[in-house]
């Protein structure tokens, strides 16, 4: 289902609300197809999903002011102090339009981007499955977050050797070793194209002959402030305080998630989606280590300092969507399938908690769609300087 599909079917329920939860309420509780009762185990969702709801809206808010304000500061325009979604889409293609024609008129312009690495909140989705699955007296193992994360996502302190295949992580402060594509700002030799500053002569093709201090579309053979793959089959020590991602050759630790955790393992039949319902609020509390931008050969300096002080604001944001995107939409999701349960077990939850829920469904749907205007919009920018560093 598209996410307008489910805003609308979201609120079609809710507009039914009133009738469908008192023709519900005298017919009785309903089961599930296991024979198990759905109002024992939906209490627990209503209350997750209200706090992924409570997340959303807030995040929502504090989203679009910051991505407006980045938008305004590269489009040198005024940031309304209470802006719409159609001003952020307006200011933000203005600043995108900036970007695009600074680009186009000197080629030798370049935007180099030290990306950030995002993490979910995972103690965020632990603690909120954890209530969830106890009101639903189902048991569940939350298991650790090594465990329970993609392993290819998964991002530790290595005292070993990141493996063969695996990223070494390097950021903004710390740099790693590299002898593959840095995604970020490359120290050493360029096997490619140079966007950046060069310490010799740069041929028709942008390679580099000397030290390229930029971002490199090829290998970079130096230092990466970002991260790098690892292609040495024995692997790689990454360096100190650098972090490795899918795969360290001895047990890591301070382990982070890149991505949203696996559900947990969970006894008995009773079909209850409390990880789903707490992915939204874990997600939006993703923690990302700090971008920064440089730019190389703008004459105009104004828009330079605005891009170097702004578009840092941008690319956390874009980073943050990548974890919260899908999560953020289930978010609604879940609301419409939870929403008949909560309206056919009234006698059990009782009448305030259906009003409670029907305004956290109500404000989840425009929270949902402010937050994808902002992420889109923030994509936008951040896609057209990138574009200038490749």
């Amino acid at each position: 289902m598209s996410q307008n599909r489910t805003l609308t079917s979201l609120a079609s329920v809710f507009a039914l609300f009133g009738v469908t939860g008192v023709l519900a309420a005298a017919c009785g509780n309903k089961d599930n197809a296991d024979g198990t009762s759905s109002c024992s185990t939906v209490s627990g969702r209503v209350s997750a999903l209200q706090d992924s709801s409570a997340a959303l809206t807030e995040v929502a808010a504090s989203i679009k002011t910051d991505v407006v304000g980045a938008c305004a500061k590269i489009a040198a325009m005024d940031a309304p102090a209470t802006p719409s979604d159609n001003d952020v889409t307006t200011i933000c293609n203005a600043a995108k339009a900036k970007i695009d024609a600074a680009l186009r008129a000197d080629a030798k312009i370049s935007i180099v981007i030290v990306p950030p690495q995002c993490t979910v909140d995972a103690q965020a989705q632990l603690d909120c499955e954890a209530s969830c699955y106890g009101e639903a007296e189902v048991t569940c193992d939350p298991g650790k977050v090594e465990a329970r994360c993609d392993p290819g996502q998964l991002s530790v302190e290595c005292s070993g050797k990141c493996e063969a295949n695996a990223y070494c992580e390097g950021s903004v402060d710390v740099a790693v070793d590299c002898q593959a594509k840095c995604e970020g700002s490359c120290t050493g030799t360029c096997t490619g194209k140079c966007e950046g500053t060069c310490s010799g002569s740069t041929d028709a093709a942008g390679k580099c002959t000397g030290t390229c201090e930029g971002t490199c579309d090829a290998d970079c053979m130096g230092s990466c402030k970002g991260s790098c793959q690892v292609k040495a089959e024995g692997g790689v020590n990454c360096g100190a305080n650098a972090r490795c991602k899918g795969g360290c050759d001895v047990a890591g630790t301070a382990p982070k998630c890149e991505a949203n955790l696996e559900p947990p393992s969970c006894e008995g039949s009773a079909k209850v989606d409390c990880h789903g319902d707490c992915e939204g609020s874990a997600s939006l509390q993703a923690t990302c280590t700090k971008p920064t931008v440089d730019v190389v050969g703008m004459a105009d300096v104004t828009l330079a300092t605005n891009l170097k002080a702004a578009l840092p604001t941008l690319i956390q944001v874009t980073g943050k969507a990548k974890i919260a995107g899908d999560a953020v939409t289930k978010i609604s999701t879940n609301m419409t399938k939870v929403a008949a349960d909560v309206g056919s077990c009234v006698l059990d939850v009782g009448a305030s908690v259906v009003t409670e829920f029907s305004a956290a469904a109500k404000a989840s749907v425009a929270a949902t769609a402010s937050v994808s205007v902002s992420f889109s919009a923030s994509a936008s920018v951040t896609g057209s300087a990138s574009g200038g560093a490749s």
